[in-house]
């Protein structure tokens, strides 16, 4: 059954997420502009979308607002890079059972107040290297939202790489790399995919024997998970192929 919320007109919708974008745009929270280019760019990509989400924003399109208002608080302050870094360490914590412990002791605490928790969280992920995150978690204690972190710097990193145009891509070769190689391969699929910039994770597959194959196109562009797009150029499938044509089995230890 839907319920009313998410049958709510959609100039409401609009006119409540820009109600929260305005009061994380106020003097209160860190001074936040909207002159920024970052601040610009997360007006044009701003979404909402009428479905449940795991942070009990009701419908999903405040979450992209608040990590929207994030990215405005981080570019205004100068705090671009370490929030971008402070980021990436909140969301890989969150997958952490040893902090994910700790944390339920800070938030299931009755007796200390929302404010309290989020002071509590904070000092559980520290050391942070900027002042914007640590008064944005405290931000949404006050309002209620404490809950949303997650949700929120998941959705921070995946626009990171939508606006920017930042494509990773995943090599892996037998031999390492040079820098005149991983340039030439970035370049390449800078062109391939018409990015920006390529974020190139090299690792070493002894097993290919020779050449390399290449992954691009990840579900989860952060934690490089499931690639959609690939090539393989390696020795090793070239014999396996080769192999195959024969009529019998090659293994990597031919």
């Amino acid at each position: 059954m839907v319920s009313r919320a998410t049958r709510r007109p959609a100039a409401a919708v609009v006119a409540a997420a820009l109600g929260v974008a305005c009061l994380l745009w106020s003097s209160a929270f860190v001074g936040l502009t909207s002159s920024s280019a970052a601040a610009q760019g997360a007006a044009q990509r701003t979404r909402l979308s009428a479905v449940m989400d795991p942070s009990g924003l009701t419908p999903g399109g405040p979450v992209v607002a608040y990590s929207d208002a994030l990215a405005s608080a981080a570019a205004s302050q100068g705090e671009s890079v370490p929030v971008t870094k402070d980021v990436m360490k909140v969301k890989s914590l969150f997958k952490d059972t040893a902090f994910l412990n700790e944390l339920q002791f800070i938030v299931n605490n009755p007796t200390v107040s929302l404010v309290g928790k989020a002071s509590g969280m904070v000092e559980l992920m520290q050391p942070l290297e900027s002042t914007v995150l640590p008064k944005f978690v405290t931000f949404l204690a006050k309002k209620k939202r404490l809950q949303a972190l997650q949700p929120v710097v998941e959705e921070y990193m995946n626009t990171l790489y939508e606006t920017q145009n930042i494509m990773p891509v995943r090599v892996k070769s037998a031999q390492p790399l040079t820098e005149e190689q991983k340039e030439a391969i970035k370049e390449k699929m800078k062109a391939k995919l018409g990015a920006s910039d390529i974020k190139l994770v090299c690792q070493i597959e002894p097993t290919l024997i020779a050449g390399l194959t290449v992954e691009y196109g990840f579900v989860d562009p952060e934690q490089l998970g499931t690639p959609t797009s690939g090539e393989d150029m390696s020795m090793k499938t070239y014999l396996e192929s080769a192999a195959l044509n024969q009529g019998v089995v090659a293994t990597a230890g031919i």
